[in-house]
This record gives C-alpha cells, structure tokens and sequence, in this order.
C-alpha cells in the first residue's frame, strides 16, 4: 500500500502533462493551419489589367514583356499577345 500512492501520483502526474503537451501542440497546429490558409486565399488585386503585388511590383501586359512572374504565392504568366494568366495555390 506503501509504494501505490507515489505510482498513482505520478501517472497522474504523466497523463496531466501529456494532455497539457497535446492542448499546446493543437494551439500551434491551428496556427499553422490559419497561415496556409491565408496564403491560400491571396490574390493580388488587379485594376484595368495591372496587377499589383507585395513589395510594390506592379505587373501589366503591355509593360512588361512576356514571361513569368512571381507575384507573392501567385504566378503570372504573360503572353506574347499580351494577356496575363493568374495561377494562385489553392
């Protein structure tokens, strides 16, 4: 009867910890998952065919010549024709 209560107290003491570790790598978790998620929904705004990305580049057909372009997480490829395709992560 002697040695059951420290081996209780302590496997009360593991199991407290692990769910205190769990709650703690959930919290870290869902912050990972808001990050994806907000780079997921990015688009840059565009106005009259010009798209304007982070860090002040501003894309536009007419402007710049044909190729690909990294516009955040987004990819614009412009044609020779000079339209734009915007490819997003989804």
């Amino acid at each position: 009867m002697a040695i059951e209560a420290p081996l209780i107290l302590a496997f009360i003491g593991i199991i407290f910890a692990g769910v205190i570790g769990f709650m703690i790598f959930m919290v870290s978790a869902q912050q990972a998952i808001g990050w994806a998620n907000a780079i997921r929904a990015y688009t840059p705004p565009e106005i009259n065919g010009t798209y304007y990305c982070p860090g002040g580049t501003v894309i536009n057909p007419y402007i710049n010549a044909s190729g690909l372009y990294q516009c955040g997480p987004c990819l614009i490829y412009i044609y020779q024709n000079a339209t734009a395709h915007l490819s997003c992560p989804r």
